[in-house]
């Protein structure tokens, strides 16, 4: 059974693309001009704000006006990196993943819930319509597990919450799928680049770090296996 199902009078695209046709952040973002190893080196010299700026990316990534445009995914693992090189706590790093994501997520949801269709007149949306309308698209054929599903689907990531705020997804279904989904994508986009961190620094990383990252990254990609095979059964 479908947690929620949005209405079936969505228009598709006005290009008629899918939401996998979703432009890629470098053709919007300056990435080339982002020197993210500077940023990695400047973490790893100034440790105590490694943390919060895994949490600030997190939010920024999953947030609908900054996250399509940012390239917040190569941030975070930069982050992720110098949280590795640093010995910082994985524990911490994980908590400010998820409540940035889970926050950018809900803000965007909000947004979506306050203005409805207005928003798509608002920047960035006014000079980019398909942006929303792929979200829209996305959102018509997976209904309340594309917010979960979508979460690991690249560009059209930030829209979806925005989306089922414009569409009025009911606030308690949104939410707890927003947690849940938060839970499988903190450890699955940090713990990569915080054991490569810890592996290349200090020489290798210890036994326990290595199981607990090893169950983090399997179980999120189970988690993501099974969100797939409901959205395509519903």
């Amino acid at each position: 059974m479908a947690l929620y199902r949005p209405p079936r009078s969505i228009a598709p695209a006005p290009d008629g693309r899918n939401a996998t046709d979703f432009p890629a952040k470098t053709q919007f973002g300056n990435t080339a001009s982002m020197d993210v190893t500077a940023i990695q080196h400047w973490l790893i010299a100034n440790p105590g704000w490694v943390i919060a700026s895994i949490g600030a990316v997190a939010f920024i990534e999953s947030f609908a006006l900054l996250g399509i445009i940012v390239p917040g995914i190569v941030i975070l693992g930069a982050a992720s990196f110098a949280a590795g090189a640093v010995e910082l706590s994985v524990t911490g790093c994980l908590l400010a993943a998820f409540a940035g994501a889970v926050s950018g997520d809900g803000v965007s949801y909000l947004l979506g819930r306050i203005f409805h269709a207005d928003i798509k007149r608002a920047w960035p949306f006014r000079k980019h319509p398909a942006w929303i309308a792929n979200g829209e698209d996305f959102f018509a054929r997976h209904g309340a597990w594309g917010v979960a599903l979508g979460r690991f689907v690249g560009p059209i990531r930030p829209v979806i919450p925005l989306v089922a705020g414009i569409l009025s997804m009911p606030a308690r279904r949104f939410f707890l799928i927003n947690v849940v989904s938060g839970i499988a994508w903190a450890p699955l986009y940090v713990l990569p680049g915080f054991m490569l961190g810890a592996a290349i620094e200090n020489q290798g990383a210890s036994p326990a770090l290595l199981v607990g990252a090893a169950v983090g990254i399997i179980g999120s990609t189970l988690a993501l296996f099974v969100l797939r095979q409901r959205s395509k059964r519903n």
